[in-house]
């Protein structure tokens, strides 16, 4: 374990954050299905939350029933029987706030005791120095170039020798 690996084992709050990050955008087909469990598992829980407690505190505070928030209703005399329903749209719309929240705070949980338990572990090895990194290989262009410059020197030799010969028949 070299030093740099152990000072990236010790930020595991922050790496805890971004794993569980990384699974919701990732979103795949396990998460999906741990995301639907527990949704279903909260479902009642989150709604009740979501309707019974913080729509009814909206609700009175600002004097107006959630059944009451409908565009273009539709009225049958008295009764409200059709329209387009912002209340319970509003309600849904922070229950899914709410089990999402819900979702990443158990990720989160999950991953920054995973990754407590690596950097515990990553403090009891013992630490290496670092070897250097070896020399980086040549690139095609630099290659290419060295080869132009053998062969430039090679024509050069020659064309010295040639003229030399010219000069020493004279």
């Amino acid at each position: 374990m070299t030093k740099n690996e152990l000072e990236e084992k010790r930020h595991y709050l922050k790496k805890s954050y971004n794993d569980a990050k990384k699974v919701v955008v990732r979103g795949n087909m396990f998460m999906l299905a741990i995301g639907l469990l527990l949704g279903a598992s909260f479902g009642a829980l989150v709604s009740s939350l979501a309707n019974d407690i913080i729509m009814s505190a909206i609700t009175r505070a600002i004097k107006l029933n959630v059944s009451d928030w409908v565009l273009w209703p539709l009225k049958e005399g008295d009764k409200v029987t059709g329209g387009i329903y912002i209340g319970k749209f509003l309600a849904a719309l922070l229950q899914f706030v709410i089990v999402s929240t819900f979702i990443f705070i158990g990720l989160l949980t999950f991953y920054l005791i995973k990754n407590a338990i690596d950097y515990k572990k990553a403090q009891k090895q013992p630490i290496e120095e670092e070897a250097p990194a070896p020399a980086p290989a040549p690139t095609t262009d630099e290659l290419i170039l060295a080869e132009l410059r053998k062969m430039n020197e090679r024509m050069t030799v020659a064309k010295k020798t040639t003229s030399t010969a010219k000069k020493s028949t004279k």
